[in-house]
């Protein structure tokens, strides 16, 4: 039995290579870890041994996953989540003519929204640089 651990441990551990993550390659040492302890005799019933590699292999991951992700690198990307903020400056078109005192359309990503102006008029096929969002409604501006 211990020969299965044994290659289902270094399976493991190089598969590890191909499938990033850090995790089977702690699975693959509580694999050989089992594997040993069949091997001195410490184990000798296969649910002590599956037992065995759930919390050796879960005692890996908790202590050393943290350690190897630091020391290995990789790349990661911050970037605004806030698609408002992301999309103030943005030339759109008039749909519907906006005005100070009545709501209009304007064309953004593809389907029309919603839209203010608080000091001019907007007329329809006319340019507008968006502003800020409020509620559902955008505020625009003319855009020069």
């Amino acid at each position: 039995m211990e020969l299965y651990w044994l290659i289902s441990g270094i399976a493991l551990i190089v598969l590890e290579l191909v499938v990033p993550g850090a995790i089977l390659m702690f699975l693959g040492g509580g694999a050989l870890t089992v594997a040993f302890l069949l091997w001195i005799g410490a184990l000798d019933h296969w649910m002590g041994a599956f037992t065995t590699w759930f919390v050796v292999s879960l005692a890996l991951i908790i202590v050393f996953r943290s350690m190897v992700q630091r020391f290995s690198g990789g790349t990661s990307d911050r970037e605004s989540t806030n698609e408002d903020l992301d999309a103030a400056g943005t030339v759109v078109t008039v749909t519907e003519t906006i005005s100070p005192q009545d709501q209009g359309r304007i064309r953004y990503r593809g389907t029309t929204w919603p839209a203010i102006c608080d000091d001019h008029v907007l007329e329809i096929d006319a340019e507008a640089k968006l502003v800020r969002r409020e509620n559902l409604a955008w505020v625009v501006e003319p855009s020069d």
